[in-house]
């Protein structure tokens, strides 16, 4: 029978199988994790037990294995707490300034009222009660749950709990680690939120395409595989939300084509042959043999070319092959499609950033040849309001030294850095270095003298062209922050 009592934080382990996330090595890996993944939840967890302490309503569910008491139902809030108490450096996790400004303000009061939490202990014996109660608790997804499972929890506990086969999230979770197209942020992001049940309908789509007899085949010899860019570029896709279901399902849209992968061609079976054996005659030089011939006519179904045999097999003829449909055009960087094609696919997320999408839908709207000005003017509004999103999901600062306001081409600096771990991440500041060496530019289209210019002057104006080889350089910043 499970207990209940009160215990301390420090003494609760985070658990680091949880299905909300890939599975972790150390605590503080599962408290980024569990961030990155619902910043906005987390940090209201983190608020709401900041302002009111911890609310005993639900008792923390925790499996005891003999050494350590592992939290299975509760890690958020335990999570919260470790990062309150100080188990942690606050600066570590990226939290809002307002939240760590709050923690510094709590008394040794309060300290002493949260130290310890109401909890249920379940013994090793009864893991088997402890999965019900957190399946029942997030698994089906009620209304009433705190916070359901996504799909791929779902299928972290169907793998890992009742040994179910889930192939998307195998291969989601090998892309994750070794694909070559995504960057830091989504690697956090989508080991815990992916549209799962979107890349298992792709798959089933596409692996007899790519050469498998089955999607497990697919999974098992991944990344080692035909056509491996294509098949990335799909689920870089599905995590950015360009591909739905609506996409997979439109009868009009063969997707698998659209990335380059074309589709399987089925050797039509040989037509039986329509020459009917001749019954042969007895005796040579012409002479009737004994079953006389009902018709000296040749008969329109015969072989009449006299040095072909009437039992001779008709050659085959080969199936033509079609030609597979060709990827996308590529076009010029300083050409509009390309901006087009980059706005297509930006999708923002988090908190904070409703405006940023309604930006993107008007710039979306807009020829760049008979905008540029207004084009400009709207895409520097999406830098800073991301910047700011960007500043407060991550707790840095928007003022200097002195309480200054920082100009934007400080503040996107600034988030450089956090985006490249003060250039220690090598991969994104390649991804970067483009963007920032643009916008560092004194005369960059983005500074503040250029945007002064672009409405006093009566001579400075930009060029098509410009504008779009400036975006395409500057564009990978605008995604990272978003």
């Amino acid at each position: 029978m499970p207990t209940t009592s009160q215990i301390e934080v420090s003494k609760l382990k985070l658990d680091l199988k949880n299905f909300r996330t890939v599975p972790q090595k150390k605590e503080s890996d599962a408290i980024k994790a569990m961030i990155s993944i619902k910043p906005d939840r987390f940090f209201a967890v983190m608020e709401s037990i900041i302002q009111d302490g911890y609310l005993p309503t639900e008792n923390i569910i925790i499996l005891n294995n003999g050494t350590d008491n592992i939290v299975k139902e509760g890690n958020r809030r335990i999570a919260a707490l470790k990062l309150i108490h100080g188990h942690y450096k606050l600066s570590d996790f990226g939290l809002p300034a307002s939240i760590i400004e709050s923690i510094n303000k709590l008394d040794s009061t309060w300290k002493a009222e949260n130290l310890e939490v109401p909890c249920t202990v379940f013994t090793l014996e009864e893991e088997d009660k402890v999965d019900k109660v957190v399946t029942l608790a997030h698994g089906k997804g009620e209304k009433a749950s705190r916070d359901p499972w996504n799909s791929v929890a779902r299928a972290r506990h169907n793998r890992d709990v009742k040994g179910g086969s889930e192939h998307g999230l195998d291969l989601l979770e090998k892309y994750l680690k070794k694909g070559n197209n995504l960057n830091g942020q989504q690697k956090e992001r989508w080991g815990g939120e992916y549209p799962l049940t979107v890349l298992d309908e792709a798959l089933r789509k596409s692996f007899s395409r790519l050469g498998f007899t089955s999607i497990a085949e697919l999974v098992k010899k991944y990344p080692q595989i035909p056509q491996l860019a294509e098949l990335e570029s799909i689920l870089l896709d599905i995590g950015l939300e360009q591909i739905k279901f609506e996409t997979l399902r439109n009868v009009h849209l063969d997707f698998p084509s659209n990335y380059g992968i074309a589709p399987v061609v089925i050797t039509p079976p040989q037509p039986p042959s329509n020459n009917p054996q001749t019954p042969t005659t007895a005796g040579s030089g012409g002479s009737t043999g004994s079953t006389p011939q009902s018709n000296t006519t040749p008969n329109s179904n015969q072989n009449t070319n006299p040095t072909t045999s009437n039992n001779s097999t008709p050659t085959p003829v080969a199936p033509t092959t079609p030609t597979p449909p060709a990827p996308p055009k590529a076009v010029a960087v300083n050409d509009p499609k390309h901006v087009a094609q980059l706005l297509k696919k930006f999708s923002p997320r988090g908190a904070n950033r409703q405006k940023v999408v309604t930006l993107r839908d008007e710039i979306k709207k807009l020829k760049i040849a008979d905008n540029p000005i207004a084009f400009c003017f709207l895409l520097r509004s999406m830098f800073e309001i991301s910047g700011k999103a960007y500043s407060a999901d991550h707790g840095l600062s928007m003022t200097k030294a002195g309480g200054k306001d920082k100009t934007l081409v400080e503040v996107l600096r600034g988030i450089t850095a956090h985006l490249t771990n003060n250039n220690s991440n090598t991969q994104m500041v390649k991804v970067l270095h483009g963007a920032m060496t643009e916008l560092g530019k004194p005369d960059g289209l983005l500074s503040v003298t250029s945007m002064n210019n672009l409405v006093h002057s009566p001579v400075f104006t930009i060029s098509q062209s410009d504008l779009c080889t400036v975006f395409s350089n500057i564009y990978p910043l605008l995604e990272a922050m978003n």
